[in-house]
C-alpha cells in the first residue's frame, strides 16, 4: 500500500504529458570503441574553464551552445603508433533536456562519426538513428551544419535536430582546440 501511494504522489508531481524518457545507447567505455572499432584508445579529461568556454565561442560564432560541461572527456584513436582519429562526449538540449553525443574526427579534424549515447525527450529520438547521423559525416568545423541547408531535418524533432547541429560543432571546436596545433 505504501508503495502504491508513493506512486501515486510522483504521478500526480509530474504535469501530464511532461514524464521524460532516458535510453541509453552507449556508456562511457563503449562509446569510443562504437566510433573507433578495434582501435587503441587513450582517455583524457579536459577540464572547462571560461578561457576554454570562450575560446569555444570564438570558434563556433553564431551559435551558442545551450549546455557548458565542467569537463570534457576527449579520446585519442591509433592504430599502432598512428594517431587515426580523436573524439569527445558532448552535451546539448534538445526540446527540454540534454542529449549526449559522442563525435569522432579524422587528424585533419573532419567528422568521422557521430554516436548518440544518452537520449533523454520523449520525442525527437530520430536523431538517434544511423541514417540521421551519417550526414554529419565530412562536416567541419567552418561548414554551416544548419538544419535545411546541409542537415535535413526531421519533421516533430526540429528542436532535437538543431540540438544535434550545435553538439557537432561544439565537438569539433573542442577537438580542434585540444589537438589541433
Amino acid at each position: 500500500m505504501r508503495t502504491f501511494i508513493c506512486g501515486l504522489l510522483v504521478a500526480l508531481a509530474v504535469p501530464a504529458g511532461a514524464q521524460q524518457e532516458t535510453t541509453i545507447y552507449l556508456t562511457l567505455d563503449q562509446a569510443p570503441q562504437a566510433v573507433f572499432p578495434g582501435a587503441q584508445i587513450e582517455r583524457r579529461d579536459v577540464p572547462s574553464p571560461p578561457q576554454l568556454q570562450a575560446a569555444i565561442k570564438s570558434k563556433i560564432g553564431r551559435l551558442v551552445p545551450s549546455v557548458w560541461e565542467p569537463a570534457y572527456t576527449t579520446f585519442t584513436a591509433k592504430q599502432g603508433a598512428q594517431v587515426i582519429g580523436y573524439a569527445v562526449v558532448v552535451d546539448e538540449i534538445g526540446k527540454h533536456r540534454p542529449f549526449t553525443l559522442i563525435v569522432a574526427a579524422t587528424p585533419d579534424f573532419k567528422v568521422k562519426d557521430v554516436a548518440v549515447m544518452v537520449y533523454r525527450e520523449t520525442r525527437g529520438g530520430e536523431i538517434t538513428q544511423r541514417r540521421f547521423l551519417a550526414q554529419y559525416k565530412g562536416k567541419r568545423g567552418q561548414d554551416p551544419i544548419q538544419l535545411d541547408r546541409d542537415v535535413v531535418g526531421i519533421s516533430g524533432a526540429t528542436l532535437s535536430v538543431q540540438g544535434a547541429n550545435r553538439a557537432v560543432h561544439k565537438a569539433l571546436a573542442v577537438l580542434e582546440l585540444v589537438y589541433g596545433s
